[in-house]
This record gives structure tokens, C-alpha cells and sequence, in this order.
């Protein structure tokens, strides 16, 4: 009897405790490719650090890599949210920034990512990290 007990209570304690866990989705993606014609290097690079205030390290390539930066993100289920702020400098010399929003969904490869305007493009999971 209390072996049957037993495993009642792990049948019915399991799926709950299974279920309310979050997929940790802390990584290292990317789909970034040299072109050799062009001399370019073209794609983007994501670090997402899930938690209680997950941010992004995030650094997109046109042409050549100019260093990534750390974002503010907003990670719900399968879908993640940040701004990343494009920064230029003028002929004049004067610099500013533009807002870019960017929104992807976790896929089981890796992360299909839209950046602006542009089309969704899929990052893979280099390297997965524990929060």
C-alpha cells in the first residue's frame, strides 16, 4: 500500500514540477560567414544571458565586425525582444544612434532572428551556458 502510494504521488508531482520549469535559453548563436570575393564578413552574433534580467550580447556584421554590445532583453517562452542601437559617426564627425528592433523565436536549432526590416534569418546554437 504505501509503495502504490508512492507512486501515485510521484505520477502526480512529476508532470507539475516538469512542467512549470522554464527552458534556460543562455547561448552563444550565430550565423556569421566570410565572403572571399568581397573581403566582408556578414551575419550577426548573439550571447543571450536568460535570468531574472536576461540581456543580449549582440554585434551585427556588414562588411566587417565592429564589436558587440550588451542589450536589455525580454525573453518569454520561446520568443526574445531587445533594441539594438546602431551606432555611425557623420562625415562632420558628429556620432548619434539608430533604434533597431529585434525579435526571434527559439527553434530547436538555434534562433530565427529579424533584425529591423529585414528578413528572419536563423542564428544556430553555437554553445549552450547555464545561467
Amino acid at each position: 500500500m504505501i509503495r502504490v502510494l508512492g507512486i501515485a504521488i510521484l505520477l502526480t508531482v512529476l508532470p507539475v514540477t516538469a512542467w512549470s520549469g522554464k527552458a534556460n535559453r543562455s547561448g552563444f548563436y550565430d550565423n556569421l560567414r566570410y565572403i572571399d570575393e568581397a573581403d566582408d564578413y556578414v551575419g550577426a552574433r548573439l550571447d543571450v544571458r536568460d535570468g531574472p534580467n536576461p540581456t543580449v550580447e549582440f554585434e551585427l556584421c556588414e562588411g566587417w565586425c565592429n564589436g558587440a554590445e550588451v542589450f536589455p532583453a525580454r525573453i518569454l517562452g520561446d520568443q526574445i525582444q531587445f533594441t539594438y542601437l546602431s551606432r555611425w559617426i557623420d562625415q562632420a564627425g558628429a556620432a548619434g544612434a539608430d533604434a533597431i528592433p529585434v525579435s526571434g523565436r527559439f527553434v530547436r536549432r538555434g534562433v530565427m532572428l529579424k533584425v529591423g526590416d529585414a528578413p528572419p534569418e536563423l542564428l544556430r546554437l553555437r554553445r549552450a551556458k547555464a545561467n
